[in-house]
């Protein structure tokens, strides 16, 4: 019998319970010559949590399980495969599809049978139960934490550091913040961004301002004394189960101020509207210089207008450089793009880029074997092999989520010819059918502005340095 052996330890487990990838391995192989199967091979995921199957060897080895490569899947302990009994049940289908039995080296473990599955699902369904107890004994402590105006771990916000678990003002940031609650009393969200970025003030993670870390700041309630916690779950959305107490640390704003821009906020909210743009590039064109999109606008002229886009980068938030992209000249350089541009639009992906990237994937996978074997036999330390895996699980990672994404293949002439329809129709269009016609090719278009004109008797070089098709 072809037997996998299966091994996983996180480094918390490794350090607490010594479930050494060696020793796990060592006990396996000694059980199955005791059983006399043939080991077909090793899947070892080191460092990573059973909470869920996305791990890379858990991935091979059901990719193995699939096309029938071995007969029975041998593990230390049923933890060391899944903690999940949602993940359990998948995997035991799985092995009832394919005619692979599982076994535990030590527990007793029979999935050829009813009562055996049922048992090895309440092992699983125990385990759950007490990692989801765990996971409430933890919320129940956070939550006393609060009640008891204690502040629950994360980083501090700007304006505060930690020092020895407390929040201390940071003074320099402090005197931002108050500039951005009393600037949200007469200025927008977008203005106070550029007011930060204009004056070199970095986040606290030392990225450049925008509209939503501001909104962020004037909403939370840290900054005039409270503390708040349970507002998001861990995929962002809100609980709408807030708690919300007096804290410990020292406030930097009035709860008064606080109030007036929550008022603010309110008085503000539907009394934007949705344009309706006949700027036939806004929506898909973006700076290569700051990755902002640009909007368009007009000025008056004695005949006519002067329409032209300009990057928010620039205007809005004062981090950017890039001068302004006349649309006339844009739509030259747009329309002589097509239908064969200099850079090429890829319309489909074809055979021989899968087949390029699947071989890339086998050489991967087989330098990881190598250096599994290099580890296991004692050749490099833990370090170099965690450096050296990784590097290879990343790279890995980038050609499945290629392979994964490949979109089905069109019919190149077809779009070829709408194109070139595209381009002979274009002086009869108006402002929207152009905009309906770029919109109905184009994914995105990043310009540069390779020469700005310095009078209207001059043009200026425009570059589209990407081109995105849909």
């Amino acid at each position: 019998m072809r037997a996998a052996i299966y091994v996983r330890v996180s480094t918390e487990e490794q350090a607490r319970e010594g479930y050494s990838i060696s020793a796990q391995i060592q006990r396996l192989e000694d059980f199955a010559r005791s059983q006399d199967w043939v080991i077909f091979d090793h899947y070892i995921d080191d460092g990573y949590s059973a909470k869920n199957l996305n791990r890379p060897d858990m991935n091979r080895m059901i990719k193995d399980i699939k096309d029938h490569r071995f007969d029975v899947v041998l593990v230390y302990r049923l933890d060391r495969m899944v903690r999940s009994v949602t993940n359990l049940h998948e995997l035991l289908e799985l092995f009832d599809e394919n005619n692979v039995k599982f076994k535990s080296a030590t527990e007793m473990f029979d999935t050829t049978s009813a009562m055996g599955r049922f048992f090895i699902t309440l092992v699983a369904a125990m385990a759950q139960w007490e990692r989801e107890n765990l996971a409430e004994r933890v919320y129940m402590g956070m939550r006393r934490m609060v009640e008891e105006n204690k502040r629950p771990g994360a980083s501090p916000p700007f304006g505060y550091d930690l020092v020895d678990g407390e929040l201390v003002i940071n003074e320099e940031e402090a005197k931002w913040v108050k500039k951005i609650f009393k600037g949200f009393l007469y200025k927008g969200r977008t203005a106070i961004a550029a007011m930060l970025n204009d004056a070199g003030v970095k986040t606290k993670k030392g990225n450049y301002w925008n509209d939503s870390v501001v909104t962020f700041i004037v909403n939370n309630p840290v900054y005039c004394g409270l503390i708040r916690w349970n507002h998001r779950k861990v995929s962002g959305r809100k609980t709408n189960e807030d708690i919300l107490v007096e804290g410990n640390h020292p406030p930097i704003i009035s709860r008064e101020l606080f109030e007036k821009v929550k008022l603010v906020q309110s008085e503000r909210a539907g009394r934007g509207y949705k344009g309706n743009s006949e700027y036939p590039f806004s929506g898909v064109l973006r700076c290569s210089r700051c990755g902002k999109v640009l909007i368009g606008a007009k000025r008056k002229r004695k005949k006519g207008y002067n329409r032209f886009y300009r990057c928010v980068g620039r205007t809005q938030f004062k981090i950017c450089d890039l001068p302004m992209v006349s649309e006339e000249v844009l739509e030259d350089v747009f329309l002589n793009h097509l239908p064969a541009p200099k850079q090429p639009v890829i319309l489909q992906q074809t055979s021989d880029d899968i087949q390029s990237l699947e071989k890339e994937m086998i050489k991967i996978n087989k330098k990881i074997e190598r250096i599994k074997e290099l580890y296991l036999e004692g050749e490099i330390e833990k370090i170099d092999y965690n450096q050296k895996i990784n590097t290879e699980r990343n790279k890995a990672r980038e050609i499945q989520f290629q392979l994964d994404n490949f979109e089905k293949p069109v019919n190149v002439n077809e779009v070829m010819d709408m194109l070139n329809e595209i381009k002979s129709l274009w002086p009869q269009l108006n402002y929207s059918e152009k905009k309906d016609a770029i919109h109905s090719i184009v994914k995105e278009i990043k310009v540069d502005v390779l020469y700005a004109a310095k009078h209207r008797a001059e043009k200026s070089v425009i570059e589209i340095t990407e081109f995105k098709a849909k």
